[in-house]
């Protein structure tokens, strides 16, 4: 059987890079204030470094299809782990 609902994965890299913001300004006074703005040429990006690489689904779901949620330690005990401690209160 097909499954015909539509999956959106999505990739989300993380890292760092060097850019270059360029701007036009018709005043030499306005180019050197660093608080005015211009009008927008172009960005130039270059030495672009990967640092890690996260997959998702778009509704938050990972691709391995576990759910996104806390860990068991903040869930509480287990059912093994409450039968130990009441084991280990039972021979005290």
């Amino acid at each position: 059987m097909i499954d015909k609902t539509e999956k959106n994965i999505i990739r989300y890299r993380y890292g760092e890079a060097n850019f270059c913001y360029i701007e036009k300004f018709d005043d030499v006074e306005k180019a050197a204030d660093p608080q005015s703005k211009g009008e927008f040429v172009e960005v130039k990006v270059n030495n672009i470094k990967f640092d890690f690489t996260k997959v998702k689904e778009e509704n938050g779901r990972e691709p391995n299809g576990r759910d996104q949620e806390e860990p068991a330690k903040d869930k509480g005990l287990t059912e093994k782990e409450k039968w130990f401690v009441c084991q280990a209160f039972a021979e005290s």
